[in-house]
């Protein structure tokens, strides 16, 4: 009778936490991704699957087809529309873009060519004849045109941003931004900000703020081509976001704030892929008795073309640090000059999380890329960094702050240099100790990041595209700031100033006209 009781009791508890679960049907989703840079794919790629295995039907536009078809996944490749990034950025190419660029600029490489994709006949038939369709997830960055989809479809719309939030992106949704606490997405300065620091702060987001909202109204017109009159503009559109994922950890990138509709999801494209180290690699690594470091400038950087005194001080390094092995990914070996040392192979790719998990590993040389060197912290591997453009300079800033890398200059690079760090990142404890530390804070989270990502979407799909969006977004910015209030306050400050001088200036007046009275008054009785 006893186990009886026990057994119902136990079948009582699971009715319970069933009933208690939030449950969704299974939602037919579209992911648009039209940026053929396989760094920005990794993360929505990640999400789309994970989106697929818990039962959500996904249709994936993309320049990266799955190599193995999975349930519930399906692909719309643009494989081949533009031409690719990764493997393809010279030192030339790269030089040229490290310098800071103007927003019209950078809306011209990775803007408009993304949004003529709108015109293929792939995207043409999904205008004229979309499935049915529960959420629309789109990438953000430099294609506000794409933007459009939600509305058109009228359908929830969530965006997926590779990095933290752009400066750009907090006044259209509504997020709080500080700018005394927070530096710009391509700043170089890390809180504490001193004064100086906290002006240029100031002024450069502002300013980056007012390009990309002015150039970015190019954008209109390929709005109105593929989605008709109506819409909101290529500005505009981004207050249509229900739901932002964002690439940030506090543990990483510090303290912010962020409205409900942005939520935090870093590391969600960590997982233990299935793609094997070539037999050849793994040989490699795992008879490393003193230990190996990974040498990679990301997917699109080529390695080899960086000037002759750059690769000669590399080489060597190799050799100061041996008998430490290395493992250098090289889109080109054929490429490479000649007199590489025999303690390091090359790979033309190599699934990096397989080679920053293995346990001979001993740190990373990076360009400092945001997914890798969060791939690095998670996996405990201390860093390198030598950073070449855009946010790389503040990731390793902050990195460098932590004691989890150190930062070295691509002008400053020569084989003393590049030795002294290399060897101070294998030798001193410092680093293995905070990356250790970082690692364990930036993975104490209450959920798995794919989990939180598909709860607040899911979360979206129950209760609508308002559920999450900040009042905010509806406002315009002169009431959103404030700036309306701020003046009826000044203007009934002015006046009653203006008042109060009036009323001083008729006492003032009077006083003199008393004044002058008594002094005629007193004239008289003295001449009388």
């Amino acid at each position: 009778m006893q186990s009886i009781l026990k057994f119902a009791g136990f079948c009582l508890l699971i009715i319970l936490l069933i009933g208690n679960v939030p449950l969704v049907n299974s939602l037919r989703i579209l992911g648009i991704f039209p940026l053929q840079g396989k760094s920005h794919f990794v993360m929505s790629e990640a999400l789309m699957k994970g989106l697929s295995a818990k039962g959500h039907q996904v249709d994936v536009y993309g320049h990266f087809p799955l190599k193995k078809p999975i349930p519930n996944y399906t692909d719309y490749s643009l494989a081949g529309t533009l031409p690719a990034f990764a493997n393809n950025m010279t030192y030339e190419f790269m030089e040229s873009f490290s310098k800071r660029i103007s927003m019209k600029q950078m809306l011209e490489i990775v803007g408009e060519p993304i949004c003529d994709l709108l015109n293929l006949p792939i995207f043409q038939k999904l205008l004229k004849d979309p499935p049915k369709y529960d959420l629309v997830i789109v990438e953000i960055f430099m294609f506000n045109c794409y933007l459009g989809w939600g509305p058109y479809l009228k359908v929830p719309m969530i965006a997926v941003s590779t990095t933290t939030l752009f400066d750009w992106m907090n006044e259209a949704l509504g997020n709080p931004w500080n700018l005394a606490a927070e530096p710009s997405s391509f700043s170089q300065s890390i809180p504490p900000m001193s004064f100086l620091e906290r002006v240029d702060n100031f002024l450069f987001s502002n300013y980056l703020t007012l390009m990309y909202n002015y150039h970015m109204r190019v954008q209109d017109k390929y709005i109105e081509g593929a989605f008709g009159k109506g819409h909101p503009n290529a500005v505009d559109a981004m207050r249509e976001i229900s739901l932002v994922l964002i690439n940030y950890n506090q543990a990483l990138n510090g303290i912010k704030a962020f409205t409900p509709g942005v939520v935090p999801v870093a590391g969600l494209h960590i997982t233990d892929r299935e793609d094997p180290l070539p037999e050849q690699v793994e040989k490699f690594l795992d008879e490393s008795k003193n230990g190996f470091i990974y040498v990679s400038f990301g997917s699109m950087v080529r390695l080899e073309t960086f000037p002759k005194p750059v690769i000669d001080a590399f080489y060597a390094m190799f050799k100061n640090i041996a008998p430490v092995r290395v493992l250098m990914k090289i889109a080109r070996p054929e490429e490479l000059q000649s007199g590489l040392p025999s303690n390091v192979i090359v790979q033309t790719w190599l699934p990096q999380i397989k080679v920053l998990k293995h346990k001979n590993i001993k740190g990373f040389v990076t360009h400092g890329g945001l997914l890798g060197t969060m791939e690095a912290v998670y996996h405990e591997v201390p860093m390198v960094g030598v950073p070449l453009f855009g946010d790389q300079h503040l990731n390793l800033e902050v990195y460098v702050r932590k004691n989890v890398a150190i930062k070295l200059l691509l002008e400053n690079i020569n084989e003393k240099s590049l030795t002294e760090s290399v060897k101070a990142m294998l030798e001193n404890p410092i680093y293995k100790k905070s990356v250790r530390q970082v690692s364990e804070m930036m993975r104490d989270t209450p959920m798995k990041p794919m989990d939180t990502a598909a709860y607040w979407i899911e979360f979206v799909a129950r209760h609508g595209k308002d559920a999450l969006r900040s009042p905010l977004t509806d406002m315009p910015w002169w009431e959103a700031s404030l700036w309306d209030v701020y003046t009826f306050i000044l203007s009934i400050i002015f006046l009653l100033l203006y008042v109060i001088k009036l009323i001083l200036g008729r006492f003032s007046a009077l006083f003199k006209r008393n004044t002058e009275l008594k002094k005629q008054r007193s004239t008289k009785v003295k001449r009388n």
